[in-house]
């Protein structure tokens, strides 16, 4: 059945198909000693705008996030919080992935098993644990996974709405049950939010053209002298707008500007990192792994010739084909412990976005014993398109160069209670905090490259979001 309009009157869950699976979570507690997850998975008769849901998830307290697929009918909006991991450490793949199976162990699950449906945790990890701690930062962990109060799948035409608690041993089931539905309730009427962006009133960039210029030296000096293959190095873009960003905003134009991309979100409360990713770091699903490598870069052309010549030379330039080959190697190399009938192509393609076009390689496996997707992301992160080769090198260029760069290059995504999900690498992406704005783009540096090249590569990227921020 097709989803009717959405009632002003929020999301509705009936209180008598939320009572069993929290009673029997309840009586878990007890018999176990420590709280226990119920969740429960119901679809919906309302139909929702995953930004405008989104847009509602203010209304139930700080953390908010999004996921969508624009051009695959694909979303998940998390609103408010059920159980939060959050991780210091230099190892929070690990940590985060042994907090998971904790959560999930004795879990009370009602629903389908169907993908995105469910218990999902939702989130991200910082690209270098070992890199000095940013003040811009301070709301982003090393690992940050949600498993949110209620989670909206939207799948075509499906809409599933998933509610989670943590019962322990002391709760009441009815009241909780009840409480659940008024909170679904409360969030009231989900529509796009009104309104223009706010007009930019500054823009600073860093580093500099003279500092970037001292970087790109450094780097190549580096690889002259065999100590780097690869690194690649970031600038940041400083905005700032009178009455402040809305990440709302933001999310609604990233969508239609960039459908074929993967949309995130992931809001704290007191800041938000948000971007429109093509680049996929791992999809898992039932042993089956599927991934993207993003490297080399060329501009769109203005007509379709010169369009296709663009690419054209992007697919025949040396030192791009070069940089591309440096992330396929280490791709190959880091995904051959894990699978077996592993394909991909052999020749590059050209990837085309709105107003850039990247050398694509794609990825397709089957694992040969299962796994975690968390134990696959620390096997591949950071990938040769963000940090560079040799791995520990390249890092620690980038920490001495660039200092801290948070949650940008790092994985962003989901996961469920079987381990399955999907992360992407976080480029194209943002950091919002009330009237401030940080950009963010990186350009890889190899035998042969040119500053000034790089530079208005880091441009072009820029320009990615830059029109998100500015356009109506």
């Amino acid at each position: 059945m097709k989803p009717t309009a959405t009632a002003a009157s929020g999301l509705q869950l009936d209180v008598g198909r939320l009572i069993a699976p929290i009673q029997e979570g309840w009586v878990r507690a007890q018999a176990l000693h420590r709280p226990v997850l119920a969740s429960v998975s119901l679809p919906a008769s309302q139909c929702w705008v995953p930004v405008a849901a989104f847009a509602a998830g203010r209304r139930l307290g700080a953390f908010r996030t999004m996921w969508a697929r624009p051009s695959e009918g694909f979303a998940l909006v998390g609103l408010g919080t059920a159980h939060t991991i959050s991780v210091r450490s230099h190892h929070p793949f690990q940590r985060a992935r042994e907090e998971c199976l904790c959560l999930f162990d004795g879990a009370v699950l009602q629903g389908p098993e169907a993908r995105g449906v469910g218990p999902l945790l939702l989130g991200g990890f910082r690209f270098d644990t070992a890199a000095p701690r940013s003040a811009l930062w301070a709301a982003f962990p090393d690992g940050l996974l949600v498993l949110p109060r209620f989670l909206l799948t939207s799948k075509g035409e499906e809409r599933w709405i998933t509610a989670n608690v943590l019962m322990d041993p002391q709760s009441e089931p009815g009241a909780t049950a009840q409480r659940i539905a008024e909170e679904a309730r409360s969030l009231g009427m989900l529509t796009l939010p009104e309104g223009e962006p706010p007009p930019v009133l500054q823009q600073e960039e860093h580093p500099q053209r003279p500092e970037w210029f001292r970087w790109v030296g450094e780097a190549l000096q580096a690889i002259e002298a065999d100590e780097l293959t690869k690194v690649v190095l970031a600038r940041t873009m400083g905005l700032s707008a009178q009455g402040g960003f809305s990440p709302e905003a933001l999310l609604r134009r990233l969508t239609t500007a960039y459908p074929k991309c993967s949309i995130f979100a992931i809001d704290t409360g007191s800041s938000c990192f948000l971007g429109a990713t093509p680049e996929a770091l791992a999809y898992l699903e039932k042993g089956t792994i599927t991934l993207s490598c993003l490297a080399g870069t060329a501009p769109r052309g203005t007509t379709p010739q010169e369009d296709d010549a663009l690419g054209a030379a992007l697919l025949s330039s040396p030192k791009e084909l070069r940089e591309h080959a440096y992330v396929v190697d280490a791709v190959l190399d880091r995904l051959n412990g894990f699978s077996q009938d592993l394909r991909w192509n052999s020749t590059p393609e050209v990837v085309r976005l709105a107003n850039i076009q990247h050398l694509a390689t794609f990825f397709k496996g089957c694992l040969k014993e299962p796994h975690h997707i968390l134990q696959i992301i620390e096997s591949l992160h950071p990938t040769p398109a963000v940090g560079g080769v040799p791995t520990q090198g390249a890092l620690e260029a980038i920490r001495r160069l660039e200092g801290d760069r948070g949650w940008y290059g790092g994985p962003v995504g989901w996961l469920d209670q079987a381990g399955d999900g999907e992360f992407n690498v976080a480029i194209r992406s943002a950091l919002v905090t009330d009237d401030k704005a940080t950009l963010f783009a990186g350009s890889g540096i190899v035998q042969g490259s040119d500053a000034g090249q790089e530079f208005q590569e880091t441009q072009l990227k820029f320009r990615s979001l830059l029109r998100v921020f500015q356009e109506g």
